[in-house]
């Protein structure tokens, strides 16, 4: 195969199957796949602003979704992972969150808007796994709020045997929307 030399920045671009499907410049970060499985269950990125996180972990959710198994050679072929998978690829139902989309908007509380985004996240995640969550689940799913969404949809899981992997981008900004909020003293 003939390298090529025309490959575009990516300047901004946070998806990382539009950057391996049109053809755009990766620095391939993907060996940092298996180290990551030998570490802690649970992983934080601290980096600052610019600095790949998002794209990071768009890689993260594409490499372990069962949903993806089929995309796996476009996505990773050429890469070191692709020469080089772990036993955990496209072995979990993946929920990706980005609290950057869980601001308060329109006059609403911060804490609607949360409730509101969960909501939203899980229906999406549960409607992505139709082999999981059928559509008696899915019924009465939707007459739950977020908490209660997310443990059943868990509880579903865990018994069925599929592990999910949980992703949370821009963490700080849902967490600095806190942080700012004017404190209201009792009266």
């Amino acid at each position: 195969m003939a390298k090529r030399t025309d490959l575009g920045i990516p300047y901004g671009v946070a998806d990382f199957k539009v950057i391996r499907t049109e053809g755009l410049y990766y620095v391939d970060k993907t060996e940092y796949l298996a180290k990551l499985e030998s570490r802690d269950r649970f992983v934080f990125f601290v980096r600052p602003r610019r600095f790949g996180k998002s794209l990071f972990l768009d890689m993260l959710r594409l490499y372990y979704d069962r949903n993806e198994k089929a995309n796996f050679e476009k996505l990773f072929g050429g890469l070191w992972i692709g020469a080089h998978p772990t036993e955990n690829r496209n072995k979990y139902l993946v929920l990706a969150l980005d609290f950057s989309k869980a601001g308060a908007t329109g006059g609403h509380s911060l804490e609607e808007c949360f409730e509101t985004y969960l909501s939203e996240r899980f229906d999406g995640f549960i409607q992505s796994y139709p082999d999981v969550y059928d559509a008696a689940f899915r019924s009465e799913f939707l007459k739950k709020g977020a908490r209660a969404r997310f443990v059943s949809m868990t509880d579903v899981a865990h018994r069925a045997g599929i592990p999910i992997y949980l992703i949370i981008d821009e963490y700080d900004n849902f967490t600095n929307s806190l942080s700012v909020r004017p404190v209201r003293s009792p009266t």
